[in-house]
């Protein structure tokens, strides 16, 4: 007699598999090749970035065009604490979180809240962003222009010295798996069922009783709010806030990862983001411009004949 085996039962299996590989390898990297130490704490520090605009686009359907605009606001909020106010490095974070969640519930009211529909929200964060980046380089009292701010380095933790290369990769890695576990757990709840039911059927989620304007907007903010915490993290790790980081070429670029590990499955964002981190690494030394005509390529692929990203066309969602 046989028995067919369901396929969600195997993608849950390789799940596991893949959780523990990830594991073991982040856990051995700086050990194995300690001069990969800083691309390997940069991959870790955007894939955080990745998956919070996964959250977004992924979990409420709310396309961004400005997560640039966040990570560099939480990059600048810490920057700007530490050199010119010689506050401490660790107010830093909670102050992005606030900042970034207040920017957001200002940009996202009216196409949120107003139900002006997903094109204007869409429109709104391109004129936020570009008005963000622009700001840096014309306020240089402020931002330091051109030049960035910084040039400083994170303290010591627990007697721990985070200005160490190895030590500030442990303490990245142990943020971001709190923060994306801890996201992955939000999401496994009934607000995650909420959320992938009003992006299926707003309409019907409304008629039922949801509050679906409050839900899209609790996760527009939180999906921001992880986006400047990955931005304080990255500026932590260079020790300088730099206009590039609010470009509209970062925003293309995690966009292309979330598309290409798939939309509303967080592990797919999250792994691409590290895998073409170092795929620029390697490429940057034989092939400066073989990076972005890769994403190009990638998505323009993905879009037409992949749609469901890479993780989400073999082992489905995270549902």
């Amino acid at each position: 007699m046989n028995v067919e085996i369901p396929s969600f039962d195997i993608g849950r299996r390789a799940r596991r598999v893949l959780l523990v590989a990830a594991i073991v390898v982040a856990l051995i990297v700086p050990i194995v090749s300690p001069s990969n130490v800083s691309i390997a704490t940069e991959a870790l520090i955007v894939a955080l970035f990745a998956l919070s605009v996964d959250l977004a686009l992924g979990y409420t359907g709310l396309l961004t065009l400005a997560p640039a605009a966040f990570f560099g606001l939480g990059a600048y909020t810490l920057a700007k604490l530490v050199v010119d106010f010689e506050q401490s490095f660790w107010l830093g974070f909670p102050a992005a979180v606030v900042i970034a969640a207040l920017a957001a519930f200002v940009v996202g009211y009216v196409p949120i809240k107003r139900r002006i529909g997903n094109v204007y929200f869409a429109l709104f964060t391109l004129a936020f962003g570009t008005v963000a980046y622009d700001f840096t380089y014309v306020t240089t009292e402020i931002t330091g222009g051109s030049n960035g701010l910084g040039f400083f380095v994170p303290p010591a933790l627990f007697g721990v010295n985070l200005a160490t290369p190895m030590n500030y990769y442990y303490f990245a890695l142990v943020v971001v798996g709190v923060l994306s576990i801890g996201t992955y757990l939000l999401l496994r709840t009934d607000y995650g069922d909420i959320l992938h039911a009003t992006r299926q059927n707003e309409q019907r989620m409304r008629y039922l009783g949801y509050d679906t304007d409050r839900e899209r907007m609790i996760a527009w903010t939180f999906s921001a709010a992880l986006s400047a915490l990955s931005g304080a993290l990255y500026v932590g790790m260079v020790g300088i806030a730099s206009p590039s980081y609010l470009s509209f070429d970062r925003t293309g670029e995690v966009i292309i990862w979330v598309i290409v590990g798939g939309t509303g499955t967080l592990t797919g964002p999250f792994s691409a983001a590290i895998l073409l981190t170092f795929v620029q690494d390697a490429l940057s030394n034989v092939w400066l411009e073989g990076y972005h005509l890769l994403l190009g390529v990638l998505f323009v692929l993905f879009v037409f004949l992949l749609p469901d990203g890479i993780v989400g066309a073999l082992l489905g969602d995270d549902d």
